[in-house]
Formats: C-alpha cells, structure tokens, sequence
C-alpha cells in the first residue's frame, strides 16, 4: 500500500504544481475545511470579503459588513453594538449602578447593558402618586435573570422572573407590589439568576399612569372604602385627618370616620378586648372557664375603653380581616388561656336574628346580659359553625364574648345572618353610652391615639 499511496500524493502535488499555486486557505481554491477563499483578496479588514482564515465574513469578526449596523467582535451588549451587531439604541448602563441607592436614572429609552457574574444593574425614576410600574426584559434573551422593584426606602416591592420566553416580565396585573404606588423616587435592579452573568439584556420600562391604572380594587387595598389605596392615600383610614398628622392613621378615630359597621360580609370586626387571661380551668373539653375575669357579674359588664377588667384593661381590637386574630396581641402567654371582647349593636327595630361564630376553641356569648351561645367544642376558625337564634331589641344591644384556646391557632368569626343572608344594616360602638366617636383622644398624652395605645390610660 505504501508506493500507492506515495503516488497519490504526488498527484495531488502535481496538480497544485500544474496551477502554480500552494494547497491550503489563501491559494483561491476551495479546499475541504474551507468555506471561500478568495486568494489574494482575503482580507480581514475588508468588509464582506472572505477572511484569511477561509471563513466568510460574518458578526463577531470586528468588521463592519453590508448587512450589519455595527461590529465590535465581542459576544457583550451595554457597549453600543449588539452581539446580532445591531446597534443598542436606548440607553446604555453605565456603571457603578450595583445598588439601589446608586441606581443610575432612568432616560426614558430602552435600557442595553451586561452582567458579568454577581453583577446588578439599577436603574431609578419619579413615579407618580397611586401609579403602577411595569418593566420587561426584550427577547432574545441569552441567560435567565430577574427583576425586582424597589420604593423609595429600599424595600423590594415586586419581582419579575423569566417567563416562558425566558424574559424576566414585571407585570402590575400580576405583581400586587407594583401599582397604585406612593409617589416617589423607585429603582429596579436586574440581577443574573444565581448570580450568573448576562452576556447582554434590553430592559423596557414602562411607567403605568394613575389615570390609566384599571386593577381591581380589593378591600384590602382600600380598608376606608374612598376608592384610594392604602399605598397611596394620604388618609388610609379616612377619619378626615392626614397621616402625617394622624396619632392614629390606620384606624379611623377622627372627625370624619364613617360610624363603625359590620364588614361587606357582615363580620363584626371591631371590639373592645381584654386579656389574656391563664391559669383557668375549663370543665368540658374546650368550653371556657367559669371563672368571672373581667368581672364579679360577668353578665353585667358594659364595658369602656380604658376600664379595669380585672388583671387586664379593656383595648380596641381592629381586625382589617373578617377573622378576629388573637394571637398577636394575646398570644405571649402558654395556652390554655382566654380573652374577651365586647361590642354595642344597634339595630333600627327588634328583629329576630341568627348569630354565627366560628371560634377556635370554646366560646361562650352574653347578649343583653344572658347567654345565648356556651361552645366547649376544640376547632380552627371556620365561618359560622356555630349558630343561635337571638333577638335584638330596637336600640343598642350590649354583647360579650369569651374565646379560650388550649393550644395552637387562636381566633373568632362573629355576624348576624336573617334567613342566610349577611345583616349590614347595623351600628357598632365602643362606648357604653351610645354612637363611638373618639375624635383623635389621646388621654395619656404620649402622642398615640387612645384607639390604638395598648395602655390608654396610663401614658
């Protein structure tokens, strides 16, 4: 095989000896590795010719050729030419931006940047009062990163991440934390997943004006029901006093709080509370203890803010949920333990009524001094579990609840149903004597209103 094989390369040299010219890239002819060659006419600086390597020009290669607006022959976007070697027209990062508090301002264009690995890019803009933040990451989009939005105290707020197309989308229909903004300077910052580096992004920022924000408003982005969010109203309860100037601004104890209701649903959610109370003993299962805590004649408490009941005091407890939570202001001690709450109802005529709980665990109920209701059973809450017939007299109706838990969740649901259906039609107070208006009270003068100071009287 060795003389055959020696022939054939002779041929093959004879061939290139018949032309004159040399085998491989640069002789002009297109030999197997080789995708042109041009001979002499390679060139690496000329556009669109076939470079000295036999490979046809193409992006990447530093030269700018007829179909390419730029060249910069580097796999990185934020440097004005993009890897598709387009040009990045928009704004370009800029850096130190690694921080919110260092966040470079946003000009209104299209953003093109990088990330190298454990980067973050951020960006800043005045958003207006009760507007909604919006922000995209342009495809393509060569490695997966998030976006996360910042208000003016640093807290993030939202996040976007990678959706189907592998763009990060921050989206208020979808993100709770990006509308009805307060106003303010905000910052997104794009982070590489894991810390891993982008090669290149474009970021679209797209501020949603407050006239044109159409998100849902649920209740409880609007507790005081004035058609503006908590998140950018300057009175959140609506009792007619600014928060700036309120001693009580998420509890409406001003001159125009609407008078206290039952909620949409019907809940009462409004209570004078005292507790918590341990060391007692129940004598079935659940049921609360026969102990007199707040009271020698429990059955004849009418009770006031600030009054002495017993080892304990007699507080405001607003729930901004229908479901009464114990836990947070009576949970510090080991079950089993009990609090009460109290209320006055007023109803515009007697009327026979249904009264619903769904206490965790025993309750027991005083309606006018007698007890309609006497639970021992051992449950989480659950609406309207437990259920008597009652009568409320035309007028204001004192009632008294006692909850006991023997461990775990602790808390209550309360409403009057007639035949099924939710009653809203009633007045609630706090105040034994009538209609409730606290009007700003601060009895111990600490700066914090009597409805939301644990210790109203006491400084």
């Amino acid at each position: 095989m060795r003389p055959v094989l020696l022939l054939a390369l002779a041929a093959s040299c004879e061939s290139h000896q018949d032309s004159g010219l040399l085998p491989g890239c640069g002789n002009g002819i297109l030999e197997e590795g080789e995708l042109c060659d041009d001979g002499d006419a390679n060139s690496d600086t000329s556009p669109d010719a076939c470079r000295t390597d036999c490979l046809p020009a193409a992006c990447g290669d530093g030269v700018c050729d007829a179909k390419e607006a730029c060249d910069d022959a580097n796999a990185w976007g934020g440097d004005g030419c993009t890897p598709a070697c387009t040009v990045e027209d928009g704004q370009l990062e800029a850096e130190p931006n690694d921080t919110w508090q260092a966040a470079q301002t946003w000009d209104g264009r299209i953003v093109h940047g990088a990330l190298e690995e454990g980067d973050v890019d951020c960006f800043d803009l005045d958003m207006d009062d009760c507007s909604g933040f919006a922000a995209r990451l342009l495809t393509p989009c060569p490695a997966p990163a998030t976006l996360a939005l910042h208000d003016p105290t640093g807290a993030e707020v939202a996040v976007g991440t990678p959706g189907a197309d592998g763009c990060a989308m921050l989206d208020p229909d979808e993100a709770p934390g990006a509308r009805f903004l307060a106003g303010g300077r905000y910052a997104v910052c794009i982070h590489g997943l894991l810390d891993a580096p982008v090669p290149y992004y474009a970021l679209e920022i797209a501020p949603v004006a407050p006239e044109d924000a159409a998100w849902p408003l649920e209740e409880t982005d609007d507790p005081d029901g004035d058609g503006r969010p908590d998140r950018c109203d300057d009175d959140r309860d609506g009792d007619g006093v600014l928060d700036e100037e309120d001693n009580c601004p998420d509890l409406p104890n001003g001159p125009g709080a609407p008078v206290l209701a039952p909620s949409r649903q019907g809940f009462l959610r409004t209570w004078l509370a005292a507790g918590p109370y341990w060391g007692t003993s129940s004598t079935d299962a659940c049921r609360p203890s026969d102990d007199a805590l707040v009271a020698t004649d429990e059955a004849a408490v009418a009770p006031g803010l600030g009054d002495s009941a017993g080892s304990a005091t007699w507080t405001v407890l607003w729930s901004l949920t229908d479901r009464l939570e114990f836990l947070t202001d009576y949970g510090a001690v080991d079950p089993p333990r009990e609090v009460y709450t109290a209320v006055y109802v007023r109803s515009e005529s007697t009327r026979g009524l249904t009264l619903a709980l769904g206490p965790d665990d025993g309750a027991r109920v005083w309606l006018e001094g007698e007890v309609v209701m006497d639970i021992s059973g051992c449950q989480g809450t659950v609406v309207d579990l437990f259920t008597a017939e009652v009568t409320l007299r035309a007028g204001w109706n004192r009632m008294l609840v006692k909850v006991r838990d023997q461990g775990g969740a602790w808390g209550n649901y309360v409403r009057f149903l007639d035949a099924g259906t939710p009653v809203l039609d009633l007045e609630l107070s706090l105040d034994p004597d009538g209609s409730w208006a606290p009007d700003q009270e601060d009895s111990d003068g600490d700066g914090i209103g009597d409805v939301c100071d644990d210790t109203p009287f006491s400084g």
